[in-house]
């Protein structure tokens, strides 16, 4: 039997819960505020959780000036959390989120900073202004993604978790929206493609929408653009070259889907696709002992103004792929935790994901590899997991290292190897107006940006930072203004990002000195 203390100002309501060891409360305060990061007034009504061992110990809600009050606090360490569901908290670094409670001590003061959050909503209307309802619509911005269908009357509402920034606005037509009719007196075929706000076909030419604390934008309206499109005409084949026939298949692309099925001699038609990068989907099964196999297909092409005739899509039994982790590590050191190796499967930043989980492994005792279900397609190696004291120095196929972030792999690929060594180096120095924010080191080479060789660490209270078992090599270094450094979700390191960043030299076994100012977090 366990106990919750709720508590509000005066008094505290004892709850009892089942998995939760009983510990017996000691005469200790803890009192604190919560204040709006913009007016600088209180905050009603926003939850204050005190954490002890994982769990919520204590609760309370601030009165209507912000103000929160916790009585016979026991002895212990904690870690405070607020939440509410109008504003987003600034998280404060360090002592003010974790602290020492000791009985019979000086009562314990907090407060906390929370901005208002923001709103955004409109409609969206094909090029006749009449409602588009199911297309997608996608707001972007430096740390939040969000999107929601429209609605029946094309309407969309976006507020939950809108943290105050600057985003981009897109929206994807909905499989099923008629293609627009043709140009009077032209005989070409045009049909609808993702729209970015105010109106563009590209997301470089799209303009930003700032949404300020507390802020609204309301009846927004984004117009779906129509485009030049050409047909797809080709044939589904089976892994023995015979035609399937009777099968669904799909095209995706730049967050819109098509849809078909192949004709009884396995034959297909896409009539209105429009330019970009499309992605074939697949998937039959065939009867094969007691799960059967699943055949599929993931096959890109290029469309670029013009018809594609002919094309041959191969459906593809899967396939097991070998491998090895090998860890070099000190004489007589101990192994470390054996880190997941994941295999990605190619996808555009403008298509959407590809069928299934990726196919991963974790290695066994003697760092062997299996991956199971592997089908013939372009991957990304990703290796994860933190590994103190230890660098990624190395991902192999067979004996090449990749020369680009993918690669192809297909039945009879030669194994992966994933290689760990200790002997790496630290960079350290300062981030001026660093805010609680962070650095990151970026390789200079393209094709080592990718899971497990980027590196990231917080800054102090004194903009100090220190990051350490770092691969030889040459990288950008980078400061990032408030927020959590996150270089693996990045979009793209673009030249204009990359040239303000500082370049550092790593050496094996070294400290290098890489003093920096930061910037703000740049968008996904």
């Amino acid at each position: 039997m366990g106990v919750i203390f709720r508590c509000a100002k005066h008094f505290c309501l004892l709850t009892l819960l089942s998995g939760v060891p009983f510990r017996p409360a000691a005469a200790q305060t803890i009192e604190g505020n919560v204040v709006n990061s913009v007016t600088g007034s209180g905050v009603a009504g926003v939850r204050v959780d005190l954490i002890w061992a994982g769990d919520t110990y204590y609760s309370a809600t601030t009165d209507a000036q912000g103000h929160f009050l916790f009585d016979h606090v026991q002895d212990g360490a904690y870690r405070v959390l607020y939440s509410s569901p109008d504003y987003w908290w600034d998280r404060d670094p360090g002592p003010a989120r974790q602290f020492q409670v000791t009985a019979g001590g000086n009562p314990v003061k907090l407060e906390a900073h929370m901005t208002p959050l923001a709103r955004l909503s409109g409609r969206v209307v094909d090029g006749r202004g009449q409602a588009v309802p199911g297309a997608e619509v996608l707001l972007t911005g430096p740390r939040r993604m969000m999107s929601s269908p429209t609605d029946a009357n094309g309407r969309f509402d976006l507020r939950k978790d809108l943290i105050p920034d600057a985003y981009t606005l897109s929206v994807a037509p909905p499989p099923d929206l008629k293609p627009p009719d043709p140009e009077p007196e032209s005989d070409g075929i045009m049909n609808w493609t993702t729209t970015w706000f105010p109106g563009v076909a590209t997301s470089k030419a799209a303009s930003k929408i700032v949404l300020p604390p507390g802020g609204e934008v309301s009846d927004l309206e984004l117009k779906l653009l129509a485009v030049p499109a050409h047909a797809v005409r080709g044939v589904l084949l089976k892994p023995d070259g015979k035609r399937a026939p009777k099968v669904a298949i799909s095209m995706s692309g730049a967050l819109a889907l098509l849809s078909t099925e192949s004709k009884p001699d396995g034959a297909f038609e896409f009539p209105a696709v429009v330019d970009g990068e499309w992605s074939f989907s697949a998937e039959v099964g065939v009867p094969s002992g007691p799960g059967g196999v699943k055949l599929r297909v993931t096959q890109w092409i290029e469309m670029a103004g013009r018809e594609l005739e002919g094309v041959k899509v191969h459906l593809t039994a899967p396939f097991t792929l070998g491998g090895k982790v090998v860890m070099e590590t000190a004489k007589g050191a101990p192994a470390p935790r054996q880190p997941l190796v994941s295999l990605v499967l190619h996808a555009s930043p403008s298509v959407r994901a590809s069928f299934g989980d990726n196919p991963h492994s974790w290695p066994d005792a003697d760092g062997n590899l299996r991956f199971e279900n592997v089908y013939p397609g372009t991957y990304r190696i990703d290796v994860l997991g933190e590994l103190p004291a230890y660098y990624l120095d190395s991902v192999r196929v067979g004996e090449a290292e990749p020369s680009t972030p993918e690669v192809e792999i297909s039945s009879g690929a030669a194994p992966i190897t994933v290689v760990y060594k200790t002997n790496g180096g630290a960079v350290r120095g300062t981030a001026e107006r660093c805010l609680s924010g962070g650095v990151e080191l970026v390789p200079q080479d393209p094709a080592m940006r990718r899971p497990g060789f980027f590196y990231s660490a917080p800054c102090d209270a004194n903009d100090r930072y220190e990051i350490g078992a770092v691969r030889p090599g040459e990288y950008y270094a980078l400061a990032f203004a408030g927020g959590d450094p996150d270089p693996w979700y990045r979009s793209r390191w673009d030249d204009a990002l990359l040239n303000q960043a500082a370049r550092v030299t790593v050496r094996a076994g070294e400290a290098s000195s890489a003093d920096l100012r930061a910037i703000a977090q740049p968008p996904y």
